[in-house]
């Protein structure tokens, strides 16, 4: 950044040493033409014929020798020169002999001319003035000012470097409480309080938080279900267990159990991970490819999947939002007999999901408790009832819920809502 910026302030230094140059060069070319002016116009032919200049009519500066400010008048043979040029001869470039313009030339010493010529006529005759001043004066003073600049850069820029760093260490305590809050939420799965967050970052805060939400919302509910799944397992186990301490050939039914179990979750891994994990939710893009793939779980269900009325991006976790959809129509399918139909819209203040079946459906009492935990009211379907325990929960971290009602196809009608402020659709 440092290096940026004086690479930039260089450029600019150079670009202002050589406009000003040009400007001052500019501004002593034309006294020099003015000068020439006032040389023509004093210049007289006496009455013998030749030509004079009466010094006193002249600024005193070309008087001196030396003095830096000289000129040199043409008429005929005849050549008037300052006294300022005493015996030092006035460098004429050939190409400037008649020509009116300026050039530079080198002088005595160390001098640097800057020439100035003009051709006039007076009474008939050609005159031809050269008029130079020394400009390495002024050359000298304008370094001299260069020098002050680049000085005034280079500390303005160690000052901006300072403050620049002081700004960014002051900045970044907020990542660093940010980090600490982050860490105490990892090791000790609470969160700090009383950060003081500028209003600049507090959309990254809010993501962050979101995550952490998101995370941790998967991560219980990954445990449940591990644990669910150990608890399930355990009882065929525990029957295979003790069919072989009792010296009892297994059955195949404990086997059958074991095989379904490690069928279903393979369904359910394949439903969540059709696509790429993470990111925004597209019900539109979505659902049409998992509608798919769980026609080819259940080939003899009929689904069929309301397109009309699908949201193009809902600002939710996808994955979230697939094994929600994913466990409920692997519910549905499991029950229905024949067809069974899925919808996602968006109402007024939330976004509604809805599934239902053409099964056999529930009474008033079963549907108030399928939504506890382990309870399968069906004990002829292979399940559990942990799928529709699971949707809960994740409705639960969107300030959602789940409904169940009685469907017109003669099978359960289960409603998903989710507010509208928890997800921006288009």
């Amino acid at each position: 950044m440092t290096a940026n910026m004086l690479l930039v302030m260089s450029g600019l230094l150079i670009i202002m040493y050589f406009s000003m140059q040009q400007i001052l060069q500019d501004y002593v070319l034309t006294r020099l033409q003015h000068d020439a002016e006032s040389l023509i116009s004093v210049v007289q032919q006496d009455e013998n014929g030749r030509w004079q200049l009466e010094a006193s009519q002249m600024s005193t500066v070309y008087n001196r020798v030396k003095s830096g400010h000289y000129y040199r008048i043409s008429v005929n043979d005849q050549i008037i020169t300052s006294r300022s040029l005493f015996d030092t001869r006035f460098p004429v470039a050939d190409s400037a002999l008649w020509v009116s313009g300026s050039y530079k030339e080198q002088g005595p010493g160390k001098e640097t001319w800057l020439i100035w010529t003009q051709q006039a006529n007076k009474k008939g005759q050609a005159i031809m003035v050269w008029i130079a001043e020394d400009i390495q004066p002024v050359q000298r003073q304008l370094l001299g000012y260069t020098g002050y600049a680049i000085l005034l850069v280079l500390f303005t820029a160690i000052l901006l470097t300072f403050l620049q760093a002081r700004t960014l260490q002051k900045s970044f305590q907020v990542f660093e409480a940010l980090r600490q809050n982050l860490s105490a939420i990892r090791h000790k799965e609470t969160e700090e309080s009383g950060l003081d967050i500028p209003s600049e970052i507090m959309p990254l805060v809010r993501e962050i938080e979101s995550l952490v939400d998101q995370l941790r919302n998967r991560i219980k509910r990954t445990r449940h279900a591990i644990g669910n799944l150990a608890h399930e397992l355990k009882r065929p186990v525990q029957l295979l267990a003790i069919q072989q301490e009792e010296g009892i050939d297994p059955s195949l039914e404990p086997l059958e159990d074991i095989k379904y179990i490690i069928d279903r979750e393979l369904r359910r891994a394949k439903i969540s991970g059709s696509h790429n994990a993470g990111g925004e939710f597209n019900p539109a893009e979505e659902l049409p490819f998992l509608v798919e793939v769980m026609r080819k779980i259940y080939p003899d269900i009929q689904i069929k999947l309301d397109q009309g009325s699908l949201i193009q991006r809902l600002d939710l976790d996808r994955d979230d939002m697939l094994e929600l959809v994913g466990n409920l129509l692997d519910n549905a399918c499991k029950f229905a007999r024949h067809e069974v139909r899925l919808k996602f819209v968006k109402a007024s203040q939330h976004y509604v999901l809805i599934v239902e079946d053409d099964g056999e459906g529930l009474d008033s009492s079963d549907i108030n408790k399928i939504e506890n935990r382990g309870v399968r009211l069906d004990e002829t379907t292979k399940g559990h009832g942990l799928g529709l325990s699971i949707c809960k929960e994740i409705l639960n971290s969107y300030q959602g819920k789940l409904t169940f009602l009685h469907s017109n196809l003669g099978g359960l009608k289960v409603t998903a809502d989710i507010p509208v402020e928890k997800g921006a659709g288009v």
